[in-house]
Formats: structure tokens, C-alpha cells, sequence
């Protein structure tokens, strides 16, 4: 952007004038010429200006307040010759970026094709004129507002003459690393001021303020804790984005609660420099009445036994009872979960259960130094909601396992060589099986006296509706009486007396209820039927004669499909039993040849079952007729292989 500088030594008068600027044009009169006359010469000079503005040569910058960067230059001299008097340049034009001339190589012409001209800067920098040239000498300013806080940003400059020669750039600019360049300062975002709480439901609140002013705002930061002394290091944020002023806290469990809000300005990464945040203008406390949330219950309690002691671990609670997971597994809070209690007993039910500890969250075993066969354990997790439901329960002379519904009364018993799914292997929490028991009294009323469900969850979470023991467990339901009738009945006066007799367990295997019978035993006021299966069992009142008895009902599936898929690989005969009387099931073809006998037991204790195979072989698809004797009974029917 240099201009060539003509030379001038050795020049004519005409020369110099014309290397001046001027041209020179003669005038001579017409006539004849004398000896005695003096000649006449006209001279008329006209300026023609060949001169380019001169390059500023000291612009700086310098940062202002919050997001201003001033420059400041001194006038050139529009024609940049010593030859001639000094004026002002005709206009300015000044660009500005966040990269330098050397970061481009050092051409001052890249730089200039990328930068922004200060007239029309991107937003949210205010757009700004350069001023009008003055008297070369004359020191001169510009002013930039609203360029991004923390960045440097750098400037270039050049001017115009009247006839639109332009300057070389500013000398700065062509100087390495000397272009002039300001880092923008960064101001603190002022504190939101007018911060009020209102509860809004029994666990969530309203959350507002008064809106602050900071041309580089990016959002609000709410600030939530719980935990005395309420210095917000245990708690937790919600970020609302600078356009609103109030947001809402949800899924708060009973407690009291402190709040604050700060505003923060943009910053790295998105932005250069800092993203800073503001003070705290007040801090707001109030009471959350909240909705109980309660930890998961421990699983995977293990059991290791001396003659004198007893050794428990469970696994980590990592979620509320409801599903929902910690926001931290490994660093729960107080509010997900504080701690784990461990309590013993004599009795699995109906026990007067003794807290022998509570220890940390990071403590999954306990050691109780005075144990004995006669004890049974439990664990339970804790958080400031309060407890969560029972553990398994462990029996330090077995090592069985209780799984006991929150009456206290019913269970599934689990024998101690099929506990293994639901103790898992090591910590690792996926290797083994929770189960949850729960009470359905929605479902009470008619014939149904009893309802508990029994859910297996593999590594605590997943539902597993086919989960089932490698070996038969028993679920124990109790009923109550009032008199010598089962309550509630709610019967009409044309069902059967409700009386323990008439009772039978009935399962639900996922598309039909299946009566299942049961032994009945009066003094505990309780049915039993020994099963491998988990899942939905009821207590209902129905006929029972006192002595066997198959209900067609009782076949699990009239279709047998023996092909390993698992579904309908066995057909399951079930049948009632109450003086567990020799059962003989036989199998034959249509042509009344015996096809097998003496079937091995089903999944539950008044059960056999058939895989569709003699002698180790499937056997030709199509009807079979079973044949069920007992008692002196005989029970027939039917029921189809496909292949």
C-alpha cells in the first residue's frame, strides 16, 4: 500500500513545477517579431494532486469500560508531500477483529478483506462512524461500545483525499506484533436484586427475581440446598436462560430449603474470555413440606456365619424406590440416601426387630459379634425422607432367605441353595436379583381374601416377569379370621362359606390366574404351596372337597410345543392335594398305547409335568390322552403336541 515517491533532483523548472503538481501552459502573441520589442510570455499553473494521504502513524487502543475499546490517532496530512501545505484528509475508514495481522501470514491486506468495518460491526457491538478528518496534527478518537467482554480485539486503519487516493495503512499494523489491539474488559454481572419463594405444591416451589442489565448476560443460576448450614456446597442448580426471571424447583422431599440466584455473563467455551457470575443479592429459607421419597430397599444381602457371629452385605442403594436414579451413585446426598441400618429378630414375621447399627453410606457389611441360630436379619437404607422398605431377610442358622410383604405376615421362602441369583457375585449390583413385596388391597373383595405380588427386578432395576428359582421355594399367604369366617368376604348369599378350608392359592403366569390349591395350616392361619415362580398370588375362597381333585383347569396349556423356545415347551398338571396323596400320571396315544409314566414334578409342589418326549425323544405330533389317578380316581383328558 506504499506509493512510489517521485524523484526530483536534477529536474528543469518545468519539471519541478510539474513533479509539483502543476502543469505549465504557454501563451505567445501573434504578429511579427521586432528586434526592439520584448516578447511576451503567459504562464497558467493548474494544481492536479498526485499525492495519496499519508498512513497514520500512532494509532493505539486501549480498553474502556465493560465491553469499550478506545482508538486514538493523530490527523495525516492529506497530501503527504513536503512541497506542499498541509490539509486534512477527506474521510477514515477503520476496521476491527479478534485476530491480528500476524495471525494471517502478516498481509495487511488478508487482514483487512476479514475484519469488520467499525460502521457496521456484527452484533452485539453498537456500530460506530469514524469522525470527520481534522488539521493534520490534530489527535482524534473513536469510541467502540458492546464488543465481547474478555476478547482482544485489534484495529487497522486508513484515510482518503478529496479525489479518493488512499493511504497506506496505519505504520502499526505493518509493524510486527506492533498492531494496535486492546483486551475488553469484563465486568461482573450486577446481583439480581427481589428474590422471592412460594410453594407451589406440597414439593415444589416458585422461584423469582428482578431482571439485571449486562449486554453479554447468558442466564441465571439458581442455587438450592438443604443441608445446615446452608452454604450451597452439597446442593444443587437449576441454569434459566437470561430471557426469564423465574422458574420452578420440582420433586422436593420434606425439609427446609435455602435459595439464592446469581447472574453469569457468556465466557469460554462458547465465548472468549471468563464466564463470570455475579454476587448474591439475599438468600431465601423456607419450609418444604415434600412428598416422602424413600431409597430403594438393599439387595444382594449376603450372609457368612460363625458360632458366634454373623456377617451381612448388601449391595448399594443407587435409586429411589420409585425408579428414579441419584444423581450420583457413587456420592449420594443426604436427601437421596444417609446411611444403612441393620436390625435382627427371632422370628422372620411378626418380630420384634432390634436396630443393631446404622452406618455410612460407603459401609456395605456388619458384623453382629453375639450372633446366634435362633437370630434373622435385615437391612434397610435411609435417606432424610426417612426408611426404605425391608431388605431380604436372612436366617443365621440356614442361610434361607424370607422375602416378607409389608403386613408382616405373608412371604416367599427361598431354601439357601437357590439363593444365589439374589445374592449376585462380588458388588458388581447387575449380578443380582432384587425382589420387591408388595400388597394389592385394591384387589380384596368377592372370593379374594389375599393379594401380594412378589417382583423380581434383575441388578435391582430391570423387570423380570421370567425370572424364576432353579428349585421350589414356598410362598406363604395368612389369612385373617373374624370368628371362624375368612375376612374380608363381601360374598353373596349364594358363594361358599368363607371359612380356611375353602381356600385355595391361585398365580398369575401372565395371561391367565392359575389355581395352584395349597396346604392349609390353621395354627398359623396361613395356605402354602411350594413354587419356583415369582410374580402376583392370591388367597381366594372356593370348593375344596378335603381330598384330590383335578380341575382341567389346572393343565398350564393344552398345546405342547416341544421345540426349546420356552414357551409351551411342558404342559404343567396341577392339582389339589390337601393329604399329599401318590399321584400317577400316564400319557397315551390315540390307539391307547402307553406313551410315558410317572412324570417328574412341575414348578409347583401339586404339580407334574410333561416335555412331550418318550425315551428321550420327541414324540409324532397330535392328540394324547393323559390319565390322572389318585385316591382311588381317575381324572381323563386331552391335549396336543405340534410340531
Amino acid at each position: 500500500m506504499d506509493p512510489s515517491r517521485p524523484r526530483l533532483r536534477g529536474l528543469t523548472a518545468a519539471a519541478l513545477l510539474a513533479a509539483a503538481g502543476w502543469l505549465l501552459s504557454a501563451a505567445v502573441p501573434l504578429g511579427t517579431a521586432h528586434a526592439a520589442v520584448s516578447d511576451s510570455l503567459t504562464l497558467t499553473f493548474t494544481p492536479q494532486d498526485i499525492w495519496p494521504p499519508a498512513p497514520v502513524s500512532d494509532l493505539t487502543a486501549a480498553a474502556g469500560a465493560e465491553g469499550q475499546m478506545l482508538l486514538q490517532w493523530t490527523a495525516p496530512d492529506s497530501n503527504n508531500n513536503a512541497l506542499t501545505s498541509q490539509t486534512a484528509a477527506s474521510s477514515y475508514s477503520i476496521r476491527v477483529a479478534t485476530f491480528s495481522v500476524s495471525s494471517v501470514g502478516g498481509s495487511t491486506t488478508t487482514w483487512w478483506a476479514l475484519a469488520s468495518d467499525v460502521s457496521a460491526l456484527p452484533s452485539p457491538a453498537v456500530s460506530a462512524a469514524p469522525p470527520t478528518p481534522l488539521t493534520p496534527g490534530t489527535t482524534q478518537t473513536l469510541l467502540l461500545s458492546q464488543l465481547w467482554p474478555g476478547a482482544t480485539y485489534y484495529a487497522m486503519m486508513i484515510s482518503y483525499d478529496a479525489v479518493g487516493l488512499v493511504s497506506d495503512s496505519d505504520v502499526p499494523s505493518r509493524t510486527p506484533n506492533g498492531q494496535a489491539r486492546a483486551l475488553i474488559y469484563d465486568a461482573v454481572p450486577p446481583a439480581p436484586l427481589g428474590l422471592s419463594v412460594t410453594t407451589t405444591s406440597l414439593s415444589s416451589v416458585s422461584v423469582a427475581w428482578s431482571s439485571v442489565t449486562a449486554f453479554d448476560l447468558r442466564l441465571y443460576r439458581v442455587y438450592v440446598d438443604s443441608t445446615p448450614p446452608y452454604d450451597f456446597t452439597r446442593g444443587f442448580t437449576v441454569e434459566v436462560s437470561s430471557g426469564s426471571t423465574s422458574t420452578s424447583v420440582f420433586d422436593l422431599d420434606g425439609d427446609t430449603y435455602s435459595f439464592r440466584v446469581a447472574a453469569v455473563d457468556r465466557g469460554s467455551p462458547s465465548y472468549e474470555g471468563v464466564a463470570l457470575e455475579s454476587a448474591f443479592a439475599s438468600t431465601v429459607t423456607l419450609f418444604v413440606a415434600g412428598i416422602p421419597r424413600l431409597p430403594q430397599a438393599p439387595y444382594g444381602v449376603s450372609l457368612t456365619t460363625t458360632a458366634t457371629s454373623a456377617t451381612l452385605g448388601w449391595l448399594p442403594a443407587v435409586r429411589y424406590a420409585d425408579g428414579t436414579a441419584f444423581t450420583n451413585a457413587s456420592a449420594p446426598t443426604a436427601r437421596e440416601l444417609n446411611g444403612y441400618a441393620v436390625y435382627r429378630a427371632t422370628s422372620p414375621i411378626l418380630g420384634t426387630w432390634t436396630e443393631l447399627t446404622t452406618v455410612s453410606t460407603a459401609t456395605l457389611a456388619y458384623t453382629d459379634a453375639a450372633s446366634a441360630p435362633q437370630y434373622y436379619y435385615y437391612v434397610s437404607a435411609r435417606n432424610k425422607s426417612g426408611a426404605s422398605a425391608r431388605s431380604s431377610m436372612r436366617s443365621a442358622a440356614s442361610g434361607d432367605i424370607y422375602i416378607v410383604t409389608p403386613d408382616d405376615q405373608s412371604y416367599f421362602y427361598v431354601p439357601a441353595a437357590y439363593a444365589g441369583p439374589l445374592i449376585g457375585v462380588g458388588v458388581d449390583p447387575a449380578s443380582a436379583y432384587s425382589i420387591a413385596a408388595s400388597s394389592r388391597p385394591q384387589d380384596l373383595g368377592g372370593r379374594i381374601v389375599k393379594s401380594v405380588t412378589f417382583s423380581p427386578f434383575q441388578g435391582g432395576t430391570t423387570a423380570d416377569d421370567r425370572f424364576a428359582l432353579a428349585g421350589l421355594g414356598l410362598v406363604r399367604l395368612r389369612y385373617a379370621l373374624s370368628g371362624s369366617s375368612v375376612t374380608p368376604s363381601a360374598l353373596g348369599a349364594a358363594a361358599v362359606s368363607p371359612v380356611p378350608q375353602n381356600m385355595s392359592v391361585y398365580w398369575y403366569n401372565g395371561a391367565n390366574w392359575l389355581q395352584l390349591y395349597g396346604q392349609l395350616d390353621a395354627a398359623t392361619q396361613s395356605v402354602a404351596i411350594q413354587t419356583k415362580y415369582f410374580g402376583e398370588y392370591q388367597l381366594r375362597t372356593v370348593e375344596r372337597t378335603g381330598g384330590f381333585f383335578f380341575n382341567p383347569a389346572g393343565l398350564s396349556n393344552r398345546f405342547v410345543t416341544p421345540n426349546g423356545d420356552g414357551k409351551n415347551d411342558t404342559v404343567v398338571f396341577t392339582f389339589d392335594n390337601p393329604r399329599d396323596s401318590a399321584v400317577s400320571i400316564s400319557l397315551y396315544d390315540l390307539r391307547g398305547r402307553l406313551v410315558v409314566s410317572g412324570l417328574p414334578g412341575g414348578p409347583v409342589s401339586n404339580s407334574q409335568q410333561w416335555d412331550g418326549r418318550s425315551g428321550g425323544h420327541v414324540v409324532p405330533g397330535g392328540v394324547y390322552i393323559y390319565q390322572i389317578k389318585a385316591e382311588g380316581q381317575t381324572f381323563t383328558g386331552t391335549i396336543v403336541v405340534v410340531r
